[in-house]
């Protein structure tokens, strides 16, 4: 998915640079403060032996597809609203309103989500709140993210009539309350939010604390507890705790960036017990004599897998409400991360390497080696658990504020594990990105 972020909330100002500039419409007069936004987004999409070649799962109908390629292109239209109102010094009334209008034409994706024939119009953001003396309440359909989204982001699955997997416009968390408190060293903020239907209709009641060390770094912890009514899915009774550190750097060595979060889902429900755990470390170098800022960088991931599936304990990860905020950043890999696994079961090493050509134009390569944790896929057993190896070239350029693009290309090579559950050819997706923010 590759969509540039349009609202971030408290302990997220971090990820600014991976966002693309908003542009709008201001309305101010006496007491009321408007901006009016109108965002389109569009993909063209060409991928080449659909899981190595081993064809593609219908996901209404779980039927398999003898198709090799999938050419499909994604569309989608965001306006919205957001505005104050002030009735003193101290005291401001808040709302906000957005609309999504999104279709897939073509074949539609690999993981067959999506189909020509999808497309939908529907409310995203609706939220009314007020503001004051640091606190901040908003009540409805909103967005918020904690951290760098490893675990809340997305309230929402493009998949289905809702259409534009890829591109995935709709994050507004449903019947949402939000109550936070900023100051200028630190937020808190108290969360009920409950994620649509296709991604459970669960719903995760928690507090985030975050303390912000600069500009651009932080520390935070996390807790929340899940309350489900579907029997489709098992979360119902879970507890999530997490750990994390943004950004960080010594003062004597400021090229040196590091990152890491810990996180634990716990607790029981439904007859279920839980006891999975994620977490993954980072450091970036910048060599900060070059005019290009050239980096490199190393992350590891790991995302617990289940040894006994059969048991009433739930080992494997739960990526719940995950986000994306830029490339792997948690769709990890263009390829496996839209549309082989969904951070759960693995272990995941990955270099890259990033040039500024100019301000506005980023061009950059990335690794990744994927194992399993468990030998198993999706539940069947494998003899390995090298599942592949994926390399991606990307350029990212912002011609003007309004405007957003990118192209890129990713291939995957199977290890044992892939080869003996799909297929034994490369998997690869060429992708063509252009958003404008009116």
């Amino acid at each position: 998915m590759k969509l540039p972020i349009g609202h971030l909330v408290s302990g997220s100002m971090l990820l600014l640079a991976a966002s693309a500039a908003q542009a709008g419409y201001n309305i101010d007069k006496g007491n009321l403060s408007a901006e009016l936004n109108l965002s389109f987004g569009s993909a063209a999409l060409f991928s080449r032996n659909l899981n190595f070649g081993g064809g593609v799962i219908n996901q209404r109908t779980g039927e398999l597809e003898d198709r090799e390629n999938a050419n499909w292109q994604e569309f989608f239209l965001a306006p919205s609203l957001t505005g104050s109102y002030s009735l003193g010094p101290e005291l401001d009334l808040l709302a906000g309103a957005s609309v999504v209008a999104a279709t897939t034409t073509g074949d539609g994706d690999p993981a067959g989500f999506t189909y020509s024939s999808d497309s939908d119009v529907a409310t995203e953001q609706l939220y009314l709140g007020f503001e004051s003396n640091g606190w901040r309440f908003t009540a409805g359909d909103q967005d918020f993210m904690i951290g760098n989204g490893f675990i809340v982001m997305d309230g929402n699955l493009d998949q289905f009539e809702d259409a534009a997997f890829w591109l995935a416009p709709r994050h507004a968390f449903k019947d949402s309350a939000v109550l936070s408190y900023t100051a200028d060293s630190y937020g808190v903020q108290g969360f009920s939010l409950k994620t649509d239907g296709d991604l459970g209709g669960y719903r995760m009641n928690g507090a985030n604390l975050d303390y912000y060390l600069g500009e651009y770094s932080m520390i935070g912890a996390m807790g929340l507890g899940i309350e489900s009514n579907n029997d489709d899915i098992t979360v119902d009774g879970m507890e999530v705790y997490s750990l994390r550190g943004i950004g960080l750097a010594l003062p004597s060595l400021p090229e040196l960036v590091v990152s890491g979060e810990y996180a634990i889902q716990t607790g029981s429900g439904d007859g279920m017990d839980y006891d999975a755990s994620a977490w993954y470390a980072q450091a970036e170098y910048t060599f900060s004599g070059f005019d290009t800022n050239p980096r490199i960088g190393y992350r590891h991931s790991y995302f617990s897998g289940d040894n006994d599936l059969g048991d009433n304990t739930q080992k494997t990860w739960n990526s719940l409400a995950k986000g994306y905020i830029d490339w792997d950043t948690w769709v990890i890999g263009e390829v496996t991360g839209n549309y082989l696994f969904n951070n759960s079961n693995q272990v995941i090493n990955e270099v890259w390497v990033k040039v500024d050509l100019k301000p506005n134009l980023t061009i950059g390569a990335i690794h990744h080696d994927f194992k399993l944790d468990e030998k198993n896929i999706y539940g069947a057993p494998v003899s390995s658990d090298d599942f592949g190896k994926e390399n991606m070239l990307f350029m990212d350029w912002y011609p003007s504020e309004n405007i957003a693009t990118s192209v890129a290309y990713s291939r995957v090579s199977p290890g044992d594990a892939a080869k003996e559950f799909f297929g034994d050819d490369d998997f690869s997706v060429f992708e063509l990105y252009f958003a404008y923010n009116f």
